[in-house]
Parts: structure tokens; C-alpha cells; sequence
């Protein structure tokens, strides 16, 4: 709140400048990018400042500190501060005045505030994240990407965003027959030796998916009367018999029980979606169409080109038997395939289609989360996507965030993970070892776009060298601090006013209600830069500077001259809860009353 009130006094400020100039420029032209404010990292230069006058200087063919000395003058009288010193070249560093400081400690004590301000553009988001192949468990690799896809959704929701979350099932494709045929083959196995050469020619040369879950699957359909039909077991234990009589079961069976712990998973990791889009639709005749969503919209695309010549629509043509999109012309460093020699439709075919419906739904924001071994395929969906925003005449705004890759250490040695070769360590088994709290914040400790080495043994340690652990101790510290309170009687106002908060005078009290104020902006900071981890690391640095608060000053005394104190570093202290509560709620985390 404090930020937002400088901004608005300063454009008071420069207004009023720029009238007693004679100029009547609009403040949005002067400065495209808005009024700048920065934090001094040293003693000595204020609470907050900005640069203010030297982006106009240029423009306004003044130097910045006349303008500087200027606009001091207009806002030297502000309530809001106690002092405006011009710094170098043409700083103005702003200290706050205590009456400012109380007014936003009860804006944080109030209970019907949000604590997070709004942006002023409310958009339609869609964000489509973890949508892991259906063809095995969540591993922890995946389970970074839905804890960083749940946040920000969260988040974006917070500042004001209508927001969607969205897992698409991979659920055709090559991967599907072979999670079928693993499936099958483990089968076999269970009811009889296979030789090499038999499962070499079923496997048709590619590798299998392996695992205990594949061999539970099949055990499953063993144990299960009814999935398979007597017919289709006989087929499937006969190599010579048409793998059309029973492949399919196999491949629905395996995909549906796999998807069903996908689920259970993302459940228990409090990650939910609004909807779970199935790639299976894109590739379905419906409506007595002649044509699946897929070749429909290949087909408009194609159209377009041909009728316009709109360097916005890339022209679709022929090369070497395949249909190609002309990609280039719009960032990609070469054209892609469409659809094959061979008449099959590639996987980007698939995902124009997708992405047209996502378009066709009118959401004003899109977006991906991919591993960070899809970065090559950006330029290509960038240049879909503005193809079809231009064919559905719907602006939209693309963006794609990568989750880098997870070491998994414990005992001080990595665990390798390969989804093939079936040695890999679950996300339930992270979260059963660990719990949901620390391998949250364990994953968002960092940027998205760094690879993360997760400690397993320092993240489910119970002290404070765990950050998450030091985070929600101090929110339990409160909830003890006000239990304490009522145990000792202590009488608190149904309704704080600034005269409950006079007593607070302390550069420490005045430290910790600056840090307070600074929640909203960080929160919005993320929902506009899609980084999550500075979340994590205002929440620890609020943490710890309330820890140091606590053992350095006495907040419950029982001196009867004391009590005007106790009562104001009380509210502080339930201003500090609200907004840990608050902070860790967003990240999907709990905020624990006792630890």
C-alpha cells in the first residue's frame, strides 16, 4: 500500500511540475513504463526512492536534480513522509512518517482487506501445466512443475485473474501402443516364459516401459475377472494371433489406472485442475464431420494461405511428400511438418489444434508449462499460435514457462530417474517421506529456470535450518504469542485503531511493517514476471526478521507500564501471521497454529 500511495503523491508531484512549467504532457507519455521506486539496500538513504527525475531529465531538457529539487518541494509537505532528501545526480529518498507506518499496519490488521491489491487489467488465463504422459507415475520432475503451475495459477487468481487450470492427457500416439504392449508383455510373463524372439518381434524393436507399476497393472487384469474377455486372453497369449483382437484392452486398461494414480497424486499434492483435456477428442470424428479437429484445422490453416498474403499466416506447402508450415516467417529457425509422407499427422499438427481451441475458448492469456527439454519446440508454437489468434481474429498472449530439471540426494547421493528403464522415485514417494509442506516449497525455493537439487534429507528435517520449517514456525510462534495473551488475560481491541500502535517507535517495529507492506508488490511482481521463487524468499526473509524481533524485544510483559506497548507489538506480531498466512497459503502450503 505504501508504494502505491508514493506513486500517487509523486504523480501529484510531477502534475503540479509540469503545470508550473506550462506543460501539459500526459504523465503515461513521459513515462511509458510508469514511476520506478527502488529499495536502498544501505542505511543512511531512506525508506524508499526513485529515479524519477533523471527519466525525465532528457524529455524535459532540464537536469535531473533541478527537477529533483523541484518536485522535493511539492512533496516535502506530504504526510506520508517524515523527510525527502535529493541524493547524487538526482535521487529523491523518501523516509517514511510513523503515521504512515501505523496506517499501513492497520490496513494489514484489517480482516476484511485482501492484502493483495488487484491489478487494474483483469484477464482470462488459462494455464496448462504438469499433463505428463499417461504412460507411467509422477515422478519428482513432474512434481516440480505442478507445485510451480499450482502457485502461479494460485497467484494470478490472488491479483485479480479469471483463471483456468488445465492437464492435457496425452493419450494418443505411438506411447499408447507401446504402454499396451508392455502392458502385454508383462502379462505373458506372469502366465508363462517368453522367449527373446518373441518379445523382441511384439516389441517391434523399441523399448519397453518397465517397472513395478507395469507388473501390477498386468497382475490386475490376472486378478480381475471381467476386464479381459476369455477371448482376448487366449489371443493374447497366442504370438500368432491379430493383436487387433486384444491390444486396445491392454493399452485403455494400463492408461486408465496410470491416469487414475496421476490423479490421486496431484490430490494429495493439493494440486487441483479445473479440467483434463484429452488428446484423444483432437484425433475424433464428431458431428458427422468428415474430418478430426486435427486435419480440420490443418485444412483451415492451409485455406488461409493460399487466400491471403498475410505475412501473419504462414503458407502451408508440399515438400518431399509431406505438408509442411512455413514457420520461419515468423521467428522458427526452420519449417515444420504437419503431416508426413507416410499420411500420419506429427505431434505439432496435434498441438495446433489444441492450442486453436484454447483460442476458440477466448482466453486472453496462454499459458505452457513444459520441461525444460522442450525449449526448441517455442518458436514453432509461437508461430501457431499467431497464426490462429490472427485466423480467429482473437488476440491472445502466448507464454511458456520451462521447469529445469531436479537432482533428486539422499544420504548425500543422487538417485537417477528413467522412466523407461523403471528405476525412478516417485512424487508419492517423495511426498510420503517428506510431506506436502517442504516439498512444495523445496521445488519453489528457486527460479523455474534453474535446475534444483532436492535434499531430501535436509527438507524433512524439523528444525530451523529447513526453510520451510522456519517459515511456518514462525506463524506458530503467533498463534503461541496470542494463546499466551489470553491465557494472561490480556484484553485486545475488537478493532485496532492507530492510537493502539502509537507505542511503536522502534527502527526494528518500523523494519518489520515495511516488510509487510512489501507482500502485495511481491505478489504482483510474480503474477506479472511468472517467477514464483522471490515468494518464497520474502516469506523466509519476513520469517526471519520477526525470529529476530522476538528474541530481542520483549513482546508480553506483565508491567502495567507496559501495557500500551504489549498491546501495539502484539498487533505487529498478528500483522506478521496474517501475511506468512496468507504468503504460504498462495504457494499451497499450510500455515501450521502449533509446532
Amino acid at each position: 500500500m505504501l508504494e502505491i500511495w508514493v506513486k500517487d503523491v509523486i504523480s501529484d508531484a510531477l502534475r503540479s511540475y509540469l503545470q508550473e512549467r506550462g506543460q501539459g504532457e500526459d504523465l503515461a507519455t513521459l513515462l511509458p513504463k510508469g514511476i520506478r521506486l527502488e529499495f536502498p539496500k544501505k542505511d543512511g538513504f531512506g525508506d524508499i526512492s526513485t529515479p524519477v527525475a533523471m527519466h525525465l531529465s532528457a524529455h524535459l531538457k532540464t537536469p535531473p536534480r533541478k527537477i529533483a529539487e523541484s518536485l522535493a518541494s511539492f512533496l516535502s509537505g506530504s504526510p506520508l513522509f517524515q523527510s525527502v532528501e535529493i541524493a547524487g545526480p538526482g535521487y529523491l529518498n523518501f523516509t517514511y512518517s510513523e503515521m504512515s507506518v501505523r496506517k499501513t499496519l492497520l490496513r494489514i490488521l484489517d480482516t476484511d482487506s485482501d492484502l493483495v491489491f488487484p491489478e487494474d487489467e483483469k484477464r482470462r488465463v488459462l494455464v496448462e501445466f504438469v499433463s505428463a504422459n499417461p504412460t507411467g507415475p509422477l515422478h519428482v520432475g513432474h512434481g516440480r512443475g505442478a507445485a510451480y503451475g499450482d502457485a502461479l495459477s494460485r497467484i494470478l487468481k490472488a491479483v485479480g485473474h479469471d483463471v483456468t487450470t488445465e492437464y492435457y492427457i496425452n493419450d494418443a500416439g505411438n506411447q499408447m501402443e507401446m504402454l499396451g504392449r508392455s502392458t502385454c508383455l508383462a502379462w505373458r510373463k506372469l502366465h508363462r516364459a517368453v522367449p527373446e524372439s518373441e518379445e523382441q518381434a511384439f516389441l517391434k524393436g523399441a523399448t519397453p516401459y518397465k517397472g513395478d507399476y507395469i507388473r501390477e497393472i498386468a497382475q490386475e487384469l490376472i486378478d480381475t475377472p471381467g476386464i479381459l474377455s476369455p477371448e482376448e486372453s487366449r489371443a493374447a497369449l497366442d504370438p500368432e494371433a491379430p493383436e487387433t483382437l486384444y491390444l486396445g484392452t491392454f493399452t485403455e486398461y494400463a492408461q486408465g489406472r496410470i491416469m487414475e494414480g496421476i490423479r490421486e497424486d496431484l490430490h494429495l499434492f493439493d494440486v487441483p485442475f479445473d479440467a483434463f483435456f484429452s488428446e484423444k477428442i483432437l484425433h475424433e470424428k464428431k458431428n458427422g464431420k468428415n474430418s478430426d479437429a486435427v486435419t480440420l484445422w490443418i485444412n483451415r490453416i492451409r485455406e488461409a494461405s493460399m487466400q491471403a498474403s498475410d505475412p501473419e499466416v504462414p503458407d502451408v506447402y508440399e515438400s518431399e511428400g509431406a505438408l509442411w508450415l512455413r514457420t520461419t516467417v515468423l521467428g522458427d529457425d526452420k519449417d515444420r511438418v504437419l503431416l508426413r509422407s507416410d499420411g500420419r499427422l506429427t505431434y505439432f499438427a496435434a498441438d495446433i489444434a489444441y492450442h486453436a481451441l484454447k483460442i476458440e475458448r477466448k482466453f486472453d492469456v496462454l499459458i505452457d508449462v513444459w520441461g525444460a527439454d522442450h525449449h526448441g519446440y517455442i518458436p514453432r508454437m509461437n508461430a501457431a499460435v499467431k497464426t490462429l489468434s490472427r485466423l480467429l481474429d482473437h488476440p491472445v498472449e502466448f507464454r511458456v514457462a520451462l521447469i529445469q530439471l531436479v537432482s533428486l540426494v539422499r544420504d548425500g547421493r543422487p538417485v537417477s530417474m528413467s522412466t523407461r528403464g523403471g528405476e525412478f522415485v516417485t512424487l508419492r514417494e517423495v511426498l510420503d517421506e517428506v510431506g506436502v509442506d517442504a516439498t512444495r516449497f523445496s521445488y519453489l525455493s528457486r527460479s523455474h529456470e534453474s535446475p534444483l537439487e532436492f535434499d531430501l534429507n535436509k527438507a524433512k528435517e524439523r528444525s530451523m535450518d529447513n526453510p520451510v520449517y522456519y517459515v511456518q514456525y514462525a506463524h506458530a510462534r503467533v498463534k503461541s504469542l496470542l494463546r499466551q495473551a489470553d491465557t494472561r488475560g490480556l484484553s485486545l481491541p475488537s478493532e485496532w485503531s492507530s492510537r493502539d500502535l502509537e507505542a511503536l517507535r522502534e527502527p526494528a517495529e518500523k523494519d518489520l511493517v515495511k516488510r509487510l507492506d512489501r507482500f502485495s508488490g511481491v505478489v504482483n511482481d510474480v503474477s506479472r514476471t511468472m517467477e514464483v521463487h522471490p515468494m518464497t524468499e520474502y516469506l523466509t526473509d519476513l520469517a526471519g526478521r520477526y525470529h529476530h524481533f522476538y528474541f530481542h524485544h520483549r513482546i508480553l510483559s506483565q508491567e502495567a507500564q507496559d501495557r500500551e506497548l504489549t498491546t501495539a507489538r502484539i498487533a505487529l506480531s498478528i500483522a506478521v501471521g496474517r501475511v506468512l498466512e496468507k504468503g504460504l497459503g498462495l504457494l499451497g502450503i499450510s500455515a501450521p497454529e502449533v509446532m
